[in-house]
């Protein structure tokens, strides 16, 4: 009858003279370990602002804008609605443009606070026959540099290379569209008009 009561008395001061298995947190700041999966930051110099972080958040905390007037691109992250899935860095095309942090919490009683939101812009390139955004001229250098000397057979990649050499005018959209119309950089729904017209 008494070897439960002793049993219990045992646990008891096991229990009690040994370090507990819970942390302190929020007492005490939480130390993650390196592979711990947080909060994601873009990387300035290999985010190429091609949106495929913001088409798989499940939890649409990634925004894209296009600011057609200042030829900016915006990505933003609202850290108050990210639930750390990762996903985003998972499905980042360059594998480097987006990374999860060791960062866990942004406790804030204001959601205007800046540190719940990190933004990043990249330039855009529009189409110079419809006026339409093709996408950010790192995604098309990033393309281009993979090709390698394939990309030279695409009008939109040489101007890129050119553009690098040479300051270049871009052409306004006009009424119809011409056969001089190959050698500027163009949407894939021009370029298919562009071929088409030519050759018919």
């Amino acid at each position: 009858m008494f070897l439960p009561k002793l049993r219990e008395v045992k646990e008891a001061l096991t229990s009690f003279f040994t370090a507990p298995y819970t942390t302190k947190f929020p007492k005490e700041p939480f130390e993650p370990s390196k592979h711990y999966r947080g909060f994601p930051r873009y990387d300035e110099e290999e985010c190429i602002g091609c949106g495929a972080c913001v088409q798989v958040c499940p939890a649409t905390a990634i925004e894209l804008s296009d600011d057609k007037e200042n030829l900016k691109r915006v990505l933003r992250v609202n850290y108050t609605s990210c639930i750390q899935c990762g996903q985003c860095e998972e499905h980042c095309t360059t594998e480097k443009g987006i990374i999860c942090t060791t960062e866990y919490s942004h406790s804030t009683s204001d959601l205007n606070d800046p540190d719940t939101v990190e933004t990043i812009e990249k330039e855009i390139v529009f189409c110079e026959v419809c006026g339409e955004v093709i996408g950010c001229r790192d995604h098309l250098n990033w393309i281009k540099e993979r090709l390698g000397a394939k990309a030279y057979a695409h009008p939109n990649f040489l101007l890129e290379t050119q553009a690098q050499f040479f300051d270049l005018d871009p052409s306004k959209p006009k009424d119809r569209i011409r056969r001089e119309d190959q050698i500027k950089e163009v949407c894939p729904k021009c370029r298919y008009k562009i071929v088409v017209s030519d050759e018919f």
